[in-house]
């Protein structure tokens, strides 16, 4: 089952389908012979067969994948207007597009929403292709068809990621550009907006750390119990342990009261390393909630993405910082930062909490991931109209203290990814959802790069 905030909901329309035209008078041939006459045996033969995982429509809602509403009959365009506006997915019912009236397969495109044609146990739409959609007035229509399970999933995964952006409201801590990170001058709050969905709410570092001093150690002492419990603690960290447990928790309130989903700090400019949100950073996301290291909103852009296609938490770093030139001659990039969401850990591997970058201050977890797994890396570009993938299979992990979590990432060719790889920091997450990466640059007009 899915997060319940990425749960997409699905929108079943009922249009007149080819059967319906064909089974009047005007057409005798086509209602004699293709409506009442002997079914394709073929056909039946398709229908009889049983799929290795079922991927009806019904069947995914019963999983939790997918809501379906209540299924609507379109005869008018003023039928449309009964469709909610927070519809995440149209399904057209099988054939339903191929003699629907221009007006209304124009008032469907209006609303912006992606279409799927209906779709069988198999995940196969085999009428799909037909359609008036095809034509090319209609060319920007995000309009689909899937053939498989494979593809099928695919595309959900891929609206999953769209609605995670949509619906993510960053709290952004800190200047804007960052200090740190490099913005093309073009992309603003608004244009992020407007291009993505995501909307922003900006507080100063002062908001922030007023937000920490102003939590009290009672308020932190059942947090602290039970890290103590649950991490290894090292470099004296376990005799400040409450310092952070306040940054964890001022975080969690701010964003509740600002209704926000996730949260980007612009840390090079924190005042005091006491104040690094790395170990917080790392235990929201494994709540769901995108952190961006360094106000770099291409990668936590980049990481909602992946958080959403693979309802799995997601981690950035920076590319082949502490790597050798032994590790590039044998095709192994590396992943380098000081957040990790915990819930990566190999089996049975504890979490260890030391101080940020040997400086006896700050704290930031680390924790072996899994070995011999494989990842997606990925990246959005600086002007957020480009994005790059890769497959990749973790080969080891280590702790490099500056920065303090290092992930050996063996790809196909390390020199090409290296040079054409684009942004300051790349996203990883388990799995290889390429291909929903790939779709969901569709869904965003924007270019996709397969490294």
């Amino acid at each position: 089952m899915v997060n319940q905030d990425l749960k997409l909901k699905v929108q079943f329309l009922k249009l007149k389908s080819a059967w319906e035209v064909w089974a009047t008078e005007e057409t005798l041939l086509a209602r004699d012979a293709w409506v009442k006459g002997v079914r394709k045996p073929r056909d039946l033969l398709r229908e009889e067969e049983r799929p290795k995982r079922d991927v009806s429509l019904a069947t995914l809602e019963r999983e939790g994948l997918v809501e379906v509403l209540p299924s609507m009959t379109v005869r008018e365009v003023s039928d449309l207007r009964k469709i909610p506006r927070d519809v995440d997915l149209i399904v057209i019912e099988d054939s339903g597009d191929w003699f629907a009236p221009d007006e209304i397969l124009e008032g469907i495109a209006k609303l912006g929403k992606p279409i799927i044609a209906e779709w069988d146990k198999w995940g196969y739409a085999i009428h799909g292709r037909i359609s008036k959609y095809r034509l090319r007035k209609f060319s920007k229509v995000k309009r689909y068809f899937t053939m498989g399970v494979k593809d099928l999933l695919t595309t959900l995964n891929a609206l999953r990621g769209l609605k995670k952006l949509k619906h993510m409201k960053v709290l952004y801590i800190g200047r804007f550009p960052s200090h740190s990170v490099f913005t093309s001058n073009g992309v603003t709050f608004e244009y992020i907006r407007e291009k993505f969905g995501t909307t922003f709410i900006k507080l100063s570092l002062n908001d922030y750390i007023k937000a920490i001093e102003g939590i009290k150690e009672d308020e932190v002492k059942y947090l602290t119990e039970e890290w103590r419990k649950k991490f290894s603690l090292l470099d004296g960290r376990g005799e400040v342990l409450e310092k952070y447990a306040k940054v964890y928790e001022a975080l969690k309130r701010l964003l509740k009261e600002c209704e926000a989903n996730a949260v980007t700090v612009d840390c090079a400019a924190l005042p005091n390393i006491d104040y690094v949100p790395c170990l917080a950073f790392s235990l929201l996301i494994d709540e769901g909630i995108p952190c961006g290291c360094e106000a770099d909103l291409p990668a936590l852009l980049t990481m909602s993405m992946l958080m959403g296609i693979s309802n799995s938490p997601a981690l950035m770093g920076n590319l082949n910082e502490n790597v050798t030139h032994s590790d590039i001659e044998s095709n192994i990039v590396v992943v380098n930062h000081d957040v990790v969401p915990t819930s990566l850990s190999c089996p049975g591997c504890k979490v260890r909490l030391r101080d940020f970058h040997a400086t006896g201050k700050g704290l930031t977890p680390y924790v072996e991931l899994r070995s011999g797994v494989t990842v997606t890396l990925a990246g959005l570009h600086w002007d957020m109209d480009s994005l790059w993938a890769s497959k990749g299979i973790i080969r080891w992990t280590e702790d490099t203290v500056h920065c303090r979590i290092s992930i050996g990432v063996e790809v196909e060719n390390a020199r090409k990814l290296s040079k054409e790889a684009f942004g300051h920091h790349v996203v990883l997450v388990y799995g290889d959802h390429r291909e929903s990466l790939a779709k969901l640059a569709d869904l965003l007009d924007i270019s996709f790069y397969p490294l």
